[in-house]
């Protein structure tokens, strides 16, 4: 039975044990300490006779460590393949970041005569007043968008 606590111990780092008598059972519990993720803390629960423990705790405790390490090396994996994620992640934004930079910086080197300007201008405000007055087109428009229920009742 140590030998199969052993393997859990170094997994972990820390173990702690717990028994409870309740009538002629026997509650065991295993609870695994050391491990970062809470994912890996969790108990293993056993309630069964003297007997019953002594036939299959060893066996429990071994399919319950291979578990475990099973967890432990895929949320390994699965951080890794995060963090790879995130490092691709923030080179695409300090890629976009440095392509929209030279965009900004190469419009105003533009030739662009005074009266252009005063378009631009015009337009910008065009764009920020267009924003609630677009949905009033589409509102008045003549093609349906969608299902008439009237037309279903009538």
């Amino acid at each position: 039975m140590f030998q199969q606590l052993e393997a859990l111990v170094r997994a972990a780092g820390k173990v702690v044990m717990t028994l409870q008598a309740s009538g002629d059972q026997l509650s065991v519990f295993v609870v695994p300490q050391g491990a970062s993720n809470p994912t890996l803390r969790q108990p293993l629960m056993l309630t069964a006779t003297a007997a019953e423990l002594d036939e299959g705790f060893a066996n429990a405790l071994l399919t319950y460590t291979g578990s475990h390490k099973s967890l432990e090396e895929q949320v390994a994996v699965t951080t890794a393949i995060l963090d790879e994620a995130k490092k691709a992640q923030v080179g695409k934004a300090q890629q976009t970041l440095r392509g929209g930079s030279k965009k900004a910086l190469s419009a105003p080197a533009s030739n662009s005569t005074a009266g252009d300007d005063e378009d631009a201008d015009d337009d910008d405000a065009q764009a920020s007043d267009s924003t609630p007055t677009e949905s009033a087109p589409a509102a008045a428009s003549t093609e349906p968008k969608g299902t008439d229920l009237l037309s279903l009742l009538g």
